[in-house]
C-alpha cells in the first residue's frame, strides 16, 4: 500500500515530465550543421555564433567505454543530482546520449568536465548539433564561449538559455522530476511514521490530491507556445502546496487563519465560482478569451471537495488539536485564490 500511496504523488508529474523531455527535438532531416532545422528564419553565414560552429566543427569526439543497455530520459539530471558519480555512471550517461543524438546532453558532459575532460570547444560543436530556436542556440554558444576561460560557479545547461515556450515546457519538466522525487522522499518518510489508521487517511488524501491536481490542467487556457509548462506548473503547484504543508504542521507550525473566518472565507469561496460559471456562459461554455471550459472549473472544483474534506479527515487524525475550521479556511483561502486569477485573466 506504500508503494500504491507514493505512486499517487508521483504519478501525473512524471508522466509529464517524461514526456516533455522524450520531446524534446533533435531533428535535423538534412542532417546538416549547424542544425537551423527549427530557426524559422533565413540563416546568415557571417554571424558570430555561425563562425563558432564552423570553427569547432571538425574537433574528434570521444566515444563511449560502454554500451548502453537501457536509456532512461532523465539519467544526466539524476546523476547531476547524486552526491557522487562514478566514472562509470558518466561513461553510461554519455552511451546513452550518443545512442540517442541527445547533443544538448553530450555538450554539458563536455562542457562541466564529466566523465570525459573538459572541453568547451567540443561543448559548443555538440550545441551547434543539438538545434533548437534560433535565440537560444546563439544563447547557448556564447554561453560556452563565456566558459572558455574559467569554469562556471555552477554545471553548464541546456535550460539556462532558454527562449521559447516549448522549450521552457521541457526544461520544467526536468525541474518537476527532480522536485518529484524530493516529494516522495517526504511522504515515504512521514508515511512510515504513521500508525494504520493515518495511513489510511494519507493515502486518500494522496488519490484525491492527484485527481484535483491533475483537473486543475483544465483550468490554464492553453493558448500560446508555454501553455503546456502553465498547466504542468499549475499541476505540480497543488502537489508542492500539500508537501509545504503537511512539512510545516509536521513541525507544529500551524499559521492559519482563526477557524471562525471560514464561514466568510467559504462565502467568497462561492461568489467567486459563482463569477466564474457566469462569465463561462459565452462562447460555448468557455471563459472569455480563454480555451477554459465551465465545464472543466466545475469538475476542478468538486475534485476541490473531495480534496479538502480528505486533508481534513486526515489533519483531525494527525493534527487533533488543531481546529478542522482552520485547515478549511486555509484551503479554501487557496482555492479561492485560484478562481481569483481565473476571473482576472477573462477578457
Amino acid at each position: 500500500m506504500a508503494h500504491a500511496m507514493q505512486g499517487v504523488f508521483l504519478t501525473a508529474a512524471l508522466v509529464l515530465a517524461c514526456s516533455a523531455a522524450a520531446a524534446q527535438p533533435n531533428d535535423n532531416p538534412t542532417g546538416a550543421y549547424p542544425n537551423t532545422a527549427n530557426f524559422g528564419v533565413e540563416v546568415d553565414r557571417s554571424e558570430p555564433w555561425f563562425q563558432q560552429c564552423l570553427r569547432v566543427q571538425h574537433i574528434p569526439a570521444p566515444g563511449a567505454s560502454v554500451k548502453p543497455a537501457s536509456c532512461k530520459s532523465f539519467d544526466y539530471y539524476d546523476k547531476l543530482a547524486q552526491v557522487s558519480t562514478s566514472r562509470a555512471e558518466w561513461d553510461g550517461v554519455r552511451a546513452c546520449a550518443l545512442a540517442s543524438n541527445d547533443f544538448a546532453v553530450l555538450a554539458m558532459l563536455s562542457a562541466n568536465g564529466l566523465g570525459v575532460p573538459r572541453d568547451v570547444d567540443l561543448a559548443i560543436q555538440y550545441a551547434c548539433r543539438a538545434g533548437g530556436a534560433k535565440a537560444e542556440v546563439t544563447g547557448r554558444i556564447a554561453h560556452l564561449q563565456s566558459l572558455q576561460a574559467t569554469p562556471a560557479a555552477k554545471p553548464y545547461d541546456q535550460c539556462d538559455d532558454i527562449t521559447s515556450g516549448y522549450m521552457g515546457a521541457i526544461c520544467f519538466g526536468i525541474a518537476e522530476h527532480q522536485a518529484a522525487k524530493v516529494r516522495s522522499a517526504f511522504i515515504t518518510h512521514l508515511r512510515r511514521q504513521l500508525p494504520a489508521g493515518q495511513q489510511v487517511a494519507l493515502d486518500q488524501l494522496a488519490n484525491a490530491l492527484q485527481a484535483y491536481s491533475r483537473a486543475r490542467q483544465g483550468e490554464v487556457d492553453m493558448q500560446g507556445t508555454g501553455a503546456p509548462a502553465a498547466a504542468a506548473q499549475a499541476q505540480a503547484r497543488e502537489q508542492e502546496w500539500s508537501r509545504e504543508h503537511l512539512a510545516a504542521f509536521e513541525k507544529g507550525v500551524f499559521n492559519l487563519s482563526p477557524p471562525q473566518e471560514l464561514a466568510e472565507d467559504d462565502a467568497e469561496l462561492n461568489r467567486l465560482y459563482g463569477l466564474v460559471m457566469a462569465a463561462a456562459d459565452t462562447d460555448h461554455g468557455r471563459l472569455p478569451g480563454s480555451t477554459v471550459q465551465k465545464t472543466d472549473v466545475r469538475a476542478a472544483q468538486r475534485l476541490w471537495l473531495a480534496y479538502r474534506d480528505a486533508w481534513i479527515r486526515f489533519a483531525a487524525l494527525r493534527y487533533p488539536t488543531v481546529p478542522s475550521a482552520a485547515i478549511a479556511g486555509e484551503l479554501t483561502t487557496w482555492r479561492s485564490g485560484l478562481l481569483r486569477k481565473l476571473l482576472a485573466s477573462a477578457r
